[in-house]
C-alpha cells in the first residue's frame, strides 16, 4: 500500500483554491502509483480562521465531498483530508476518508479540542472507530487526539493496523511529531501517518515534520519544515500483528495489579 502525504499550506478561506490543490496533488499521487493521499487538518478551508469557519463549513457529504469523491474516482486512489463539518447547527473539526470508488469509507470528529479557541468554536467528537481501506483495518484521529495514549489504544483494540492523523501542529510543539507520534506507533504496534501543515497562517507557524512511522516507532519517511510530497510503501508493516504489543502490555498490567 503506497501512501503519499502532502505537507504544505492551505489558502485561508479559499475552498476553490484548496480543492484545486488537492486535485493537482491527487493527480501527481496517481502518477506516482499511490493508493492513498493524505492532507492536513482543515485543509479545505485553512485552520487559523476562527469563527469564519462557521460560514465555510458544510454537511458531511456537501459540495466539497462530492468534488473530492470525483477526484478519488478519477485518479483511482483514496483521499484522506480534514475539513469543517456542520451538522444540526453544530460545528465539528472533522476528517474523512474517501475510497477510490468515491465512497465515504471513514469519518472522524476531533475528540480532544486544542486550546480555548477550538473549544469555543467546535463541538467535540465522542468516539474513535475503525474502517476498512485497501483491505486493511485503519483508524482516524486529528492532531491533538494523538497526544492522548488512550485514543490510539482504542483503535488498536479494534484491530487497527494503520492510523491516519491529519494535523495542524504549530510551534513550539516539535515534540509532538518527533516524540508522541512515534510513541503511539511503538506502544500499539501500528503504522502512523502524520500529515501536518507547514509555513505560516496568520499568527501561527506550523512545524511540518510530517511522517510515516513504522510499528517499532522508527521513521519510514520524515519531512522537514518545507512543503513536500512524502511517499512510502507501508505494505510490509501492515502484515505485522498490531494487537500483540498492546495485549501483552495489558496482560502485564493486570498481573501487576493483582500483586498489589
Amino acid at each position: 500500500m503506497n501512501i503519499l502525504i502532502y505537507q504544505g499550506s492551505a489558502i485561508a478561506a479559499n475552498k476553490a483554491a484548496n480543492l484545486a490543490q488537492v486535485q493537482r496533488i491527487s493527480h501527481s499521487a496517481s502518477l506516482l502509483g499511490a493508493d492513498a493521499v493524505v492532507f492536513p487538518e482543515l485543509f479545505t478551508t485553512g485552520y487559523n480562521l476562527g469563527a469564519q469557519l462557521r460560514s465555510l463549513a458544510e454537511p458531511l457529504q456537501g459540495d466539497s465531498f462530492h468534488q473530492l469523491a470525483d477526484m478519488a474516482r478519477r485518479y483511482q486512489l483514496s483521499i484522506i483530508i480534514g475539513l469543517p463539518e456542520t451538522d444540526a447547527g453544530k460545528l465539528y473539526n472533522s476528517a474523512i476518508v474517501i475510497d477510490k470508488q468515491g465512497q465515504l469509507a471513514g469519518h472522524h470528529r476531533k475528540v480532544f479540542l486544542f486550546g480555548n479557541q477550538e473549544k469555543q468554536l467546535f463541538t467535540a467528537g465522542t468516539r474513535f472507530q475503525t474502517f476498512e481501506l485497501c483491505g486493511h483495518t485503519c483508524g482516524l484521529s486529528i492532531c491533538y487526539d494523538i497526544e492522548f495514549p488512550e485514543s490510539t489504544r482504542t483503535l488498536a483494540q479494534q484491530g487497527a493496523k494503520l492510523l491516519f492523523n491529519p494535523t495542524a501542529n504549530m510551534t513550539p510543539y516539535y515534540q509532538v511529531p518527533n516524540t508522541l507520534a512515534r510513541a503511539r506507533a511503538l506502544e500499539n504496534g501500528l503504522t502512523v501517518v502524520y500529515a501536518n501543515l507547514c509555513g505560516q497562517e496568520g499568527d501561527l507557524h506550523y512545524t511540518g515534520q510530517s511522517a510515516l512511522i513504522a510499528p517499532d516507532g522508527t521513521d519510514i519517511a520524515r519531512a522537514g519544515n518545507d512543503p513536500c510530497l512524502l511517499m512510502a510503501d507501508v505494505s510490509a508493516y501492515l502484515q505485522q500483528d498490531s494487537g500483540r504489543r498492546w495485549s501483552t502490555q495489558l496482560q502485564d498490567l493486570n498481573e501487576w495489579q493483582q500483586h498489589e
